[in-house]
């Protein structure tokens, strides 16, 4: 079990995989969605494997730009492997469906070159790196279901990647209302206010016939955990076990697969 460690710390040292588990939630969950909306099929894989040796090579390379002059030779053969196996899973993708790719191409380059020059400036942890990576990855959702099938409708699938991105900006928020920022209630309050806005948004949605109101419901349980996880954390002598806090996780990504699934079916 040790060596086993010792194996990934080095990994990690040396930029080959990233210790960010939220970064792995948002590179993943937007094809994850998008694959079990609709029949799998082995091209939404390949999909996945592209984007996601995209990120790790986005990551290597944003290490390597961050580090000293002698240490950026450490980052190269894991930036120039994963862009390889990103080319080599991506390209056929491209090839295959270029009409679907066509359709994101605009925005996802905008926030790719966001997300890329905030690195290349050593930003990385930067609230425009983190917004433009969300947004970026949001944009694969449609694309992932696009690639089975062009017929479905783009204002449904772009309200789905919308959704997506919401709760990924506002898990963010929440999350650090939880570790780096339990001791600041502004952390909290911008949670709680970002939260209600969806349910606010939602709602109008709905209202409108423009929403299922299964979304509605969904982005309320996402609320009410953003909430009340945080206050109850607060409180003096209550420790949430951190077993408690994952499974709160899973509850919301259930809820927003049902939201996507109300959206576009």
């Amino acid at each position: 079990m040790n060596q086993r460690g010792s194996k990934m710390r080095s990994l990690v040292r040396r930029g080959w995989l990233s210790n960010e588990h939220g970064a792995w939630v948002m590179t993943i969950l937007p094809i994850a969605v998008g694959i079990c909306t609709v029949h799998p099929q082995p091209i939404q894989f390949l999909l996945l494997a592209a984007w996601t040796a995209a990120y790790c090579a986005f990551h290597a390379l944003s290490l390597y730009w961050a580090a000293s002059p002698k240490r950026r030779r450490t980052y190269l053969p894991a930036f120039l492997t994963w862009a390889g196996v990103a080319v080599v899973c991506g390209v056929p993708v491209i090839a295959m469906h270029p009409h679907a790719i066509a359709r994101i191409i605009i925005p996802i380059t905008v926030f790719c070159a966001v997300a890329t020059y905030e690195a290349f400036r050593k930003r990385r942890r930067s609230i425009a790196s983190h917004v433009s990576s969300v947004l970026a990855s949001s944009c694969t959702l449609p694309l992932s279901i696009w690639i089975t099938s062009e017929s479905y409708s783009q204002f449904k699938l772009w309200c789905a990647a919308v959704a997506v991105a919401a709760y990924m900006l506002g898990s963010i928020v929440y999350v650090r209302s939880l570790i780096r920022g339990a001791h600041k209630k502004s952390v909290y309050i911008v949670s709680v206010a970002w939260h209600l806005a969806l349910v606010v948004a939602c709602l109008i949605g709905v209202l409108a016939h423009g929403l299922p109101g299964g979304v509605l419901l969904a982005f309320v349980v996402i609320a009410l955990r953003a909430i009340l996880i945080p206050a109850l954390h607060k409180i003096r002598h209550l420790k949430i076990p951190p077993l408690v806090i994952g499974l709160g996780e899973y509850v919301s990504c259930a809820c927003l697969f049902s939201a996507v699934l109300a959206i576009v079916r």
